[in-house]
């Protein structure tokens, strides 16, 4: 019996169909020059990290948070109440330049506050002080040692009563700060001397002085800014669904697009140290790129959600990086 050229052809269609349902595009992967060193399982959905030389400080969301010394492998202390008041879902953590505080983001307690703890004794963090203004939704925490002496801390919050980055400094025992208002919604942001470089989501990225907080210029993004994190004079901004981006930013008051890619997945966090730049992605896990020329980042490895868990937040230090997942902790190593 002879076979029509159609039947070969129908035929050659059902292989090809049948290979395809056989095929794992989806499957987990660890792709390049990363290596899981160390998972570390935790009470809640790991929100946020903020990490020092030998400690963790894990943002659990409903679980509270909690300090975990990744030197000694043990957990120094597990923190969820507030003051006999149950913390209501941590988002955001952040332990200050010079160790003795701790910055803890409620996002939905009885009212939403970032808590101040005094951590002189790592095993048992007081809270000295809450912040319950400008509070609602908060997007970024950032800390810093001031010409007084003392810290300064900033955070940016958009509710009801604005698009705001507030002040507030422990030279006046954090009770009295200022704010600048914008017209739109805030992310994350870094600083040099003079500015603060600010992801606006949709409207992209804003120059402002740090002085006067007048905005002096918007940088339009093929994508919804995020995050930034500043090298030298680049600034690399995620930008969730359009990936990640590179602008020079030698003349603040004119940055310039170097470089633009479109990773699979989108895009939520940057950071970098020295020549690596790691994203969260949080479908697609964390990304790892060589940065060593910052205006033409270079791929290095990969290591995606089905591995580690839904990614929330990446961060480089002292060349690991901490991964804040679902599942909780992983720290990754560079191989």
């Amino acid at each position: 019996m002879r076979i029509s050229v159609w039947q070969k052809l129908t035929f050659l269609v059902f292989i090809i169909v049948l290979l395809s349902g056989c095929a794992k595009p989806n499957e987990p992967s660890i792709h390049g020059a990363l290596s899981i060193e160390r998972f570390i399982e935790t009470g809640g959905y790991v929100r946020d990290v903020s990490v020092s030389d030998s400690l963790i400080f894990i943002a659990e969301d409903q679980a509270g948070f909690s300090i975990y010394n990744y030197l000694n492998n043990n957990f120094v202390c597990i923190v969820d109440s507030l003051w006999n008041t149950p913390l209501g879902n941590v988002r955001k953590i952040l332990v200050a330049e010079n160790k003795e505080f701790l910055f803890v983001y409620d996002r939905y307690g009885s009212p939403a506050s970032i808590n101040i703890y005094d951590i002189a004794d790592i095993s048992e963090p007081e809270c000295v002080f809450r912040i319950q203004s400008s509070s609602g939704n908060v997007e970024c925490i950032y800390s810093y040692a001031n010409s007084g002496g003392g810290i300064t801390l900033n955070w940016t919050n958009n509710d009801s009563e604005g698009n705001t980055i507030n002040f507030r400094e422990s030279n006046d025992d954090w009770y009295t700060g200022i704010a600048y208002n914008f017209q739109n919604a805030v992310s994350e942001f870094d600083l040099t001397e003079n500015h603060f470089i600010i992801a606006a989501q949709q409207l992209g990225i804003h120059i402002v002085e740090r002085i006067t907080g007048e905005v002096i210029c918007t940088m339009d993004t093929p994508g919804e800014a995020l995050d930034v994190k500043i090298v030298d004079s680049y600034v690399f901004v995620a930008l969730r669904e359009a990936g990640f981006a590179v602008f020079d930013i030698s003349d603040e008051e004119a940055p310039e697009l170097v470089y633009l890619e479109d990773v699979d997945e989108h895009i939520y966090t940057v950071d970098c140290e020295d020549d690596y730049l790691v994203l969260g992605s949080h479908a697609g896990g964390v990304y790892l790129y060589d940065i060593s020329n910052p205006a033409d980042p270079k791929f290095l490895g990969n290591i995606d959600n089905d591995i580690i868990g839904y990614t929330y937040e990446a961060e480089i230090y002292n060349g690991r990086i901490f991964a804040a997942t679902r599942q909780g902790v992983y720290l990754l190593n560079i191989d």
